[in-house]
């Protein structure tokens, strides 16, 4: 990997890594799902000029959006609303990458080898050592929202291996457009005062939102895009594994969390699980079908 590029994967994990904290920043003052209608109209304003209709290709789009968009922040948004420990957050999300793959087991019909499952069976049981430290079993909610959160963005992950001819800036469009209505209107169904709250919300707030709508979608996202076209996941995969260090980083020294002994343990097995996933070689091809 090129220095520049190598500079641009670190950016991003940057990126990532701080928007556990500007997360929590936000639900102070927000409920999830008005955090997460916000972050997705800011987005939409920007992306709208690449929204374009792909024939064929709608309803996986659609189930992208729905998953990877309004369901997947709302739920990590509400983990970090109700949780004391963003550490525990940023690890707990990483459970996306074991359960795409086993969702690609049964709906893309992929082959797992023993490693991976090992890697699977390892992530899971970190999550489980977590959740019985004191520190956060007296607030399971959180780990089961974040749980949660990382099963939809796996869905998402798996339908968006089926898409074909669809950009980058294009998905992402449609993923904030149709975000940010269910999120609106399910808040003034069950939280209507959080639309007065929203506008009496500080700059420190507004800042939070606009810093997850730009820096981790705009940012995040297109930026690693922009290196799975140029790299293989193999490689790019384990350097994002720096993401959730960083979370855990930030949260320790900005907001003051306090690591466990076990939340340090659980901590190790499910990014070494992750580790593990990301890193399967790529299948020996056949002899027989490059005769």
């Amino acid at each position: 990997m090129t220095p520049p590029h190598l500079a641009l994967i670190l950016l991003v994990c940057l990126v990532w890594g701080f928007n556990f904290i500007v997360g929590k920043v936000a639900v102070e003052e927000l409920s999830a799902m008005m955090l997460t209608g916000w972050r997705f109209l800011l987005l939409t304003v920007v992306l709208l000029p690449f929204l374009k209709i792909v024939p064929g290709q709608m309803v996986r789009v659609v189930i992208v959006a729905i998953t990877m968009g309004a369901a997947h922040f709302a739920f990590m948004f509400a983990a970090l609303g109700i949780s004391d420990n963003i550490s525990v957050i940023a690890i707990g999300v990483q459970l996306n990458v074991p359960f795409a793959t086993l969702l690609s087991v049964f709906v893309l019909s992929e082959f797992v080898g023993w490693r991976r499952w090992l890697g699977i069976a390892v992530s899971f049981g970190g999550v489980v050592v977590i959740s019985f430290d004191p520190a956060v079993f007296t607030a399971l909610e959180g780990m089961g929202l974040v749980i949660i959160a990382a099963l939809m963005a796996a869905i998402g992950m798996v339908t968006m291996r089926q898409l074909a001819g669809v950009g980058v800036f294009t998905l992402q469009a449609w993923v904030a457009i149709l975000s940010w209505p269910p999120m609106f209107l399910l808040t003034g169904l069950f939280q209507p005062e959080q639309f007065a709250a929203s506008f009496e919300a500080s700059w420190l707030t507004w800042g939070a939102v606009a810093y997850t709508a730009f820096g981790a979608s705009l940012v995040g996202h297109v930026g690693m895009y922009y290196l799975l076209q140029r790299y293989e996941v193999s490689l790019v995969s384990p350097i994002t594994l720096l993401a959730p260090v960083l979370g855990v980083f930030f949260g320790v020294t900005l907001w003051g969390d306090e690591l466990t002994a076990r939340i340090i343990i659980g901590g190790l097995m499910t990014l070494l699980g992750v580790l593990v996933i990301a890193l399967r070689k790529p299948p020996s091809p056949d002899p027989a079908a490059e005769a």
